[in-house]
Formats: structure tokens, sequence, C-alpha cells
């Protein structure tokens, strides 16, 4: 089963697109391959994950990057199923996967939860409720909060007088930074996102 983002970024008109264009690429690139992600109308992107399993990482990543800035921040749908490659183009593809994460982007300002699944299967309640519990703390991640977090994905087994030395503070202070952003609580999140996409692709779970 293939996964698709389509995202859209929120405080877009209140900053220069310098300062968001080049910190999406870079985070896509990880995730996928160019012919598979696209980034269209300035704040808007869909991407097609080259590691199904690691979605959320992208998403979460991709947060924490544009968070690192005051006003910027993301809203992502992530939509499961299948995905028809055509002229080695992401814009011109088909597939269910691209159709519901499209189709979800469009409602979630009216859902008021900035990151959701959908697979076409029950479990995706559970994840999204899951998903809707762990914004609580996303969404108050400070600049520097952020920043740590996205630390930690690009060098996650860093060592914390490492990531302090990075971020030029204190090993307790970076401690303390991660403490903050629930860290911890984030990678559980990740690990129940993997158990999640595995279960719905072996289909043994509805």
């Amino acid at each position: 089963m293939e996964v698709v983002l389509a995202g859209d970024i929120i405080g877009s008109q209140k900053n220069q697109p310098k300062y968001y264009l080049k910190t999406i690429e870079e985070v896509l690139k990880r995730y996928s391959s160019p012919d598979r992600f696209l980034i269209y109308r300035g704040d808007s992107f869909q991407a097609w994950m080259n590691h199904p399993e690691l979605a959320l990482n992208c998403v979460i990543e991709l947060k924490a990057a544009l968070k690192r800035t005051a006003l910027l921040d993301v809203r992502i749908a992530i939509g499961l199923g299948g995905v028809t490659m055509i002229d080695n183009n992401i814009a011109k593809s088909t597939g269910s996967a691209l159709t519901k994460s499209g189709e979800l982007l469009d409602i979630l300002k009216s859902k008021e939860q900035e990151i959701m699944i959908d697979s076409g299967r029950h479990l995706d309640v559970y994840m999204n409720s899951l998903l809707k519990m762990a914004l609580l703390f996303m969404n108050e991640w400070t600049e520097n909060g952020a920043t740590t977090v996205y630390e930690m994905f690009q060098t996650p087994h860093i060592t914390q007088a490492e990531l302090g030395k990075k971020l030029g503070v204190q090993q307790a202070t970076a401690s303390r930074r991660l403490d903050r952003a629930h860290w911890q609580e984030t990678q559980e999140v990740l690990s129940v996102f993997k158990q999640f996409y595995k279960d719905v692709s072996d289909g043994t779970i509805d």
C-alpha cells in the first residue's frame, strides 16, 4: 500500500517564500524522489513516499522544520492506497492514495486538525484520534522546541551532549528542551503509525 502526502503551508502569506520553499524541498527529498514530489501554487505540495512506513516521520519533520520560524506551520493529509505513475510525473499520476490525500486536505481546515490520515479502514479513527492528541503538544512547540525536534530527525542517534553542542547550549538545557517538546511521546506516536501502516497494508485488521 502506497502513501501520498498532500499539504499546504500555514502562515505563508506572512512570510517570504524563500523562508519555507527550501525547507519543504529539503525535507521532502529525504523521503521522496525528485519525480515523486511536487511543490505548487507557492505554498502547497504533494509527495509519494519512498518508504511509506516513514510517512509520519516526514510529516512531523516538516512541521518541526517550519515551526523553527515564527508564524509558520503546516497542514498535511496522509492518503493510503494505490498509485499509478504516468509519464514519470506525480502531477499526472492517478490512484486512490492521491485522491484520498487531496480530498482530505480540502476538508482539514474545517476539521480543525492539521494532520489526518485516510486509508479507508476503520483503524483510521484510532490513528486520527492519536494524532489529534499529539497535536496538543506539537502545536505548542516554540522555535527552540521545534529546532530541537528537527535536529533529532536529522541525527536520531545523537547524544544529548552532542545535541547541546549543535544547539549551542548545555547538555542539561538540550535535555529540558527535548522534554518540553515531548520528544519521547513523539517517538511513540511514530512507532504506532508504523504498526498502523503494517496492519492496514496486511489487511488483517479493518
